[in-house]
């Protein structure tokens, strides 16, 4: 009997539009939770989301300008995007926390946290640089989130959850490239977990 998806996978997957992985993770946590959906521009837009000029045609309405130092994409570490007060503002009942790459101290410390948040089973999303987890040649840095599925019972592994289209829907990662590409990315940019509760 051949498994067609994960038949333990906490989501269903949603894909995204470009530069709007951030609330197409909240999407697939808020599709998890029964919240109903609001479009992935309108909560981008809230928190901030920014495209280059020729990728405007790609939205209804979207805010173009220069490159973020994150990258393209939502700005949810500036105070004025965040998350909680955008939130609010739509009425979505959810609440996020941050535990950034900078509390861990060392790789053991890092597996020790991935071990007990999908046992809780939270709601993580990871924040970490693309290039250093997906094209190590690649000497351009920018910031990627997708959502944490499962951890493998070692701690070496995780499963993840990446909206991008041109990705799988899962892919298995090793725990310590994770760590490595969150630390490239570094707190200064939100690099790290971003923890997703229902309130």
């Amino acid at each position: 009997h051949m498994e067609i998806t994960p038949s333990d996978s906490r989501y269903v997957p949603l894909t995204q539009q470009r530069r709007c992985c951030v609330p197409t993770c909240i999407q697939m946590v808020m599709l998890k939770h029964g919240i109903p959906l609001i479009p992935v521009e309108k909560i981008g837009y809230e928190m901030g989301l920014i495209v280059p000029k020729e990728e405007s045609k790609l939205f209804w309405n979207a805010r173009t300008g220069k490159r973020p130092a994150a990258g393209y994409g939502t700005q949810a570490g500036k105070a004025k995007y965040s998350p909680n007060s955008v939130f609010k503002r739509l009425g979505i009942p959810l609440k996020m926390s941050w535990k950034l790459i900078n509390k861990f101290n060392n790789i053991e410390e890092f597996k020790k946290y991935l071990s007990t948040v999908v046992k809780k089973d939270m709601n993580i999303l990871v924040c970490f640089d693309w290039p250093s987890l997906f094209d190590t040649k690649n000497k351009d840095h920018w910031g990627h989130v997708c959502l944490l599925d499962k951890v493998n019972d070692d701690g070496v592994s995780v499963r993840i959850i990446d909206p991008e289209y041109m990705a799988p829907k899962w892919r298995i990662i090793k725990a310590e490239d994770l760590y490595q590409a969150m630390r490239v990315h570094g707190s200064n940019n939100s690099g790290g977990f971003w923890e997703l509760t229902k309130v």
